[in-house]
């Protein structure tokens, strides 16, 4: 009897053993990816838009915040610290959420607003347009457009007027006082575009504007071309039968007859 009670209470320990073996490797198993999973993901600390801003924003402290962020996947050019990016301009837009890095701003010292995303040796001129001239209102900011202009020859007597191309492959910089594109490209009715242009272009436009009609043309993102072109007058316009006479150079005598008289004219 008292070996069969020795037999059970040993049979009882060993499965209470094996018990508290399994226990203890289930708990091992469980902890051991969490410590390696904790030790793999090493963190530091960046500043991230707690805000969204747009082109020419200067920043604040309130539109900032301090988030970890994987250490393995830091983007290139962030902060630690807000104090460092505090009162910086920004060049492109950021939205919520999005790590402040050195390639979306502007250099310490720049002025924020429109004069923060004029390049170099390039000037910003505004002229008044209206729905049909800003291209029924899609015209953005940032589109690429070319500039076309009806002017009258005033170097003819007759003063016909003829469109041309003038600028081409213009960016815009603002419509009215926007400096950002309009959300989900809807169209937005403006009254003045802002064109980047170079100093000669700018006297062009200005004269051009003064004297005559603005029409943009927008132009493919992708398309960077120069294209040569030609001015557009009435004969080019009339049917071929008519180009002729339309096309008579200015000056040509014509033959005028009153009663018994006849006289000859230049036009």
């Amino acid at each position: 009897m008292r070996d069969k009670q020795v037999m059970i209470s040993l049979v009882l320990a060993l499965i209470l053993g094996l018990g508290a073996a399994f226990s203890a490797r289930s708990w091992l198993k469980q902890q051991i990816p969490a410590a390696i999973s904790a030790k793999a993901v090493e963190t530091q600390t960046i500043v991230t838009m707690q805000t969204g801003v747009g082109v020419g924003a200067i920043l604040t402290k309130e539109q900032l915040k301090i988030v970890d962020w994987p250490k393995s996947y830091l983007p290139e050019g962030a902060y630690s610290t807000i104090r460092e990016v505090e009162g910086r301009v920004v060049k492109m837009p950021l939205t919520k959420g999005d790590p402040v890095r050195e390639a979306s701003l502007l250099p310490k010292g720049s002025q924020g607003g429109l004069v923060a995303v004029i390049d170099k040796d390039m000037r910003a001129v505004s002229v008044k347009v209206d729905a049909v001239i800003g291209v029924a209102g899609f015209v953005t900011p940032g589109s690429r457009v070319d500039v076309l202009a009806t002017l009258r020859r005033v170097d003819q007597k007759n003063k016909l007027p003829y469109s041309m191309v003038i600028l081409q492959d213009v960016r815009v910089l603002a419509i009215d006082q926007k400096l950002e594109e309009a959300k989900k490209g809807e169209a937005t009715v403006v009254s003045v575009v802002t064109l980047e242009v170079k100093p000669e272009q700018a006297e062009q436009l200005t004269y051009a504007a003064h004297e005559g009609r603005l029409q943009l043309a927008m132009r493919n993102p992708g398309d960077r071309e120069t294209v040569k072109t030609r001015s557009t007058g009435v004969s080019d316009l009339l049917p071929s039968r008519y180009r002729s006479r339309a096309a008579a150079p200015t000056g040509s005598p014509v033959e005028i007859i009153k009663g018994a008289r006849v006289s000859m004219k230049n036009y």
